[in-house]
């Protein structure tokens, strides 16, 4: 039986059934036109109870059939590791989507998460968004199997912001949280410093940033 399942390419509609054993999804879906009827993620995960490794492209996807939902209706207890890529977490309904699915899985492990912004970097307006804008999405969720998160092409916009400061909140036994920004940060710089200082719910949970500057 199916175990694994990778797709790159451009589709119309997608959905798999009766995939009990399937632990491996890797989805990149280019230039793809699906309609949001036909790639409902609340039915595109359905069958998918066996998924333990995730990896989602949200370039150019349409996620669910209207709005994305707190979370999925079912919980996928045993996804351990989940990856997204191009992420625009400035973008209301990509926002909410990727929020939608790292409540989903109670159990996850290592998140990494590769943001897509071309054009805002810290301190420039991130379009009115508040700064608790999700923390209330957040507020019965406890990541307690968490150890590790990357941030990749971290502009310092509010939502990325805020979206450390959730998980290192959130996560009672995170070992580390790896940032490799898009922009310029050195020692003394006001987002490190924001950063460093954020509350933490575990006590071995470290901050590693791949400096650019002196």
């Amino acid at each position: 039986m199916l175990r694994s399942f990778e797709f790159t390419g451009s589709v119309s509609s997608i959905r798999l059934k009766n995939v009990p054993l399937l632990a491996k999804v890797s989805l990149i879906c280019e230039n793809s036109s699906m309609e949001a009827e036909k790639f409902d993620y609340a039915k595109f995960f359905q069958s998918c109870s066996a998924l333990e490794h995730l990896f989602l492209n949200f370039q150019y996807s349409q996620f669910f059939a209207d709005k994305a939902p707190t979370r999925l209706p079912f919980y996928l207890k045993r996804v351990k590791h989940l990856h997204l890529s191009h992420v625009e977490l400035k973008e209301s309904y990509t926002r909410s989507c990727a929020l939608c699915l790292i409540r989903s899985f109670p159990h996850l492990e290592y998140l990494k998460i590769e943001v897509f912004n071309t054009r805002l970097v810290y301190n420039e307006a991130d379009g009115g968004i508040q700064e608790s804008l999700e923390l209330e999405r957040f507020s019965d969720v406890t990541f307690n199997h968490l150890r590790e998160v990357e941030i990749i092409s971290f502009r310092g916009t509010t939502p990325e912001v805020q979206l450390i400061k959730i998980l290192f909140a959130k996560s009672p036994v995170l070992v580390k949280m790896y940032i490799d920004p898009a922009i310029r940060i050195d020692t003394g710089s006001e987002i490190l410093a924001e950063l460093v200082n954020f509350q933490r719910a575990s006590p071995e949970a470290e901050i590693d940033i791949k400096y650019y500057g002196s």
